[in-house]
């Protein structure tokens, strides 16, 4: 199959214009016409219509487009697979918090490199349920994810090992202006605004569990959010106090951008913890490392 002609009409989508297109594919109109002209029959119906003085898109394509540019995209992604197969190549589906995603999947998967060459992962990113489902279901075949140090473990059967890769911890921090706002004891105002979890989210759940001073504070709240990154960013700008994973912000806390409130039974520890289907030999091998 030539894409040639898919990647013509996606450049004629994004231009809108005949002239603008032939130029961005470095042919001329005449030429660049003919080549619309190819696609069309290739569909069986016209794309553009044509008049004495312009040409409209037809908008069957453009109600189309995402289709189209996702399509070509699936094209070139199986032509490149195939094109280098690789059988003793293998994919491992890896299911992570979002959290551990940007804080411990990179030097997971970088220490895996050099004794796992033809291993590809994929990473389903997801909150901490979602990777819950993904493993039992077999869509994933490795589960990388936070426990509360004092909770019990999972309660996964002989199919399953399981092995802790690291170990961290959720602490309160303060940016921007508010950093000023903390005594010397590390205590924080009660009329601190805080940036909380949702209370049915997995963070809050721990924290309402492992953290009185998380449940105790009684400043207002700024903002809610699952998303740690998200919430990051809001408290390096100053908005208020929020709970996150020592990992996600070290550099932070060692440039002085984000100030940890060293208050008593603040921190919560936990475990960043790896599951594997002890029917998989790569994931099992990967687990047991």
């Amino acid at each position: 199959m030539d894409l040639t002609l898919f990647d013509d009409v996606l450049i004629l989508l994004e231009e809108g214009n005949m002239s603008r297109a032939a130029r961005r594919r470095n042919v001329t109109q005449p030429a660049f016409s003919r080549r619309i002209r190819s696609f069309e029959h290739w569909l069986g119906r016209p794309i553009v219509s044509r008049s004495a003085n312009r040409v409209e898109l037809e908008p069957a394509l453009r109600a189309n487009s995402a289709e189209l540019q996702a399509l070509v995209g699936h094209v070139r992604e199986l032509r490149g697979r195939i094109a280098n197969y690789d059988p003793a190549r293998t994919t491992l589906t890896i299911a992570a918090q979002h959290s551990v995603m940007i804080s411990a999947l990179p030097d997971f998967i970088g220490s895996l490199r050099p004794k796992f060459e033809k291993v590809s992962f994929r990473v389903r990113a997801a909150n901490h349920n979602d990777c819950l489902s993904l493993f039992l279901s077999g869509e994933a075949s490795v589960l990388m994810c936070y426990e509360r140090d004092s909770d019990v473990e999972m309660p996964f059967g002989a199919g399953v090992s399981r092995a802790i890769w690291g170990r961290d911890r959720l602490v309160p921090v303060l940016g921007g202006s508010l950093r000023f706002a903390i005594s010397d004891t590390g205590k924080v105002p009660e009329n601190v605004p805080i940036i909380r979890y949702p209370a049915t989210s997995f963070f809050a759940e721990m924290l309402e569990q492992g953290a009185p001073a998380y449940s105790a504070h009684k400043g207002p709240v700024i903002a809610e959010s699952a998303f740690t990154a998200g919430m990051k960013a809001m408290a390096v700008a100053g908005l208020g106090l929020a709970w996150l994973p020592m990992s996600l912000i070290y550099a932070d806390v060692q440039s002085g951008t984000l100030l940890v409130c060293n208050t008593e039974s603040s921190a919560l520890q936990m475990r960043i913890s790896l599951f594997a289907r002890v029917s998989n030999p790569t994931a099992q091998a990967i687990c047991t490392l």
